[in-house]
Formats: structure tokens, sequence, C-alpha cells
């Protein structure tokens, strides 16, 4: 997928504007053409996110923002 039918996918995704379903097929779809590790997630907690001690209630990253970072993500080589 290129870098703009992320982005729309990624409002699609962040805004929730289809079904259960359509939902999780676009995560799916997103995760798949990213080589950040469920990437997906990062529209709606940041990263190292950890429940017991992390406050959310500032965190609202641009679309973009995340696809960028999705798409700017080096995995480590062992």
């Amino acid at each position: 997928m290129s870098k703009d039918e992320l982005i729309i996918l990624g409002y699609k995704i962040s805004n929730g504007q289809g079904s259960e379903h359509e939902l999780n097929d676009w995560y799916d779809l997103f995760n798949k053409n990213v080589p950040y590790p469920a990437g997906a997630n990062l529209f709606f907690y940041p990263e190292n996110y950890d429940a017991r001690r992390d406050n959310i209630a500032g965190y609202n990253p641009s679309v973009e923002d995340v696809v960028e970072k999705c798409l700017s993500y080096k995995p480590i080589a062992l």
C-alpha cells in the first residue's frame, strides 16, 4: 500500500467508521502493510504503553504521524 492509502485507512480506523468486522479487517490490513509490529495500536495507545502506570488522556497523534512512525520503523537485526 502507498503512504496515501495507509493514511486513508488510518482515518477509517481512528474514526471507527465501519462495522466491527470492517474495523478488524482494516486493522489487519494496516498491520500487514507496515513494518512496525502491530502498528495500528499506535492510533489508540502510545508506544510502550502500560495501563498501570501511563495516563493516555493527552495522547492524540495525527494519522499522518502514526503512519510516518510505522513506515520509518527499522527492526533490530539479530
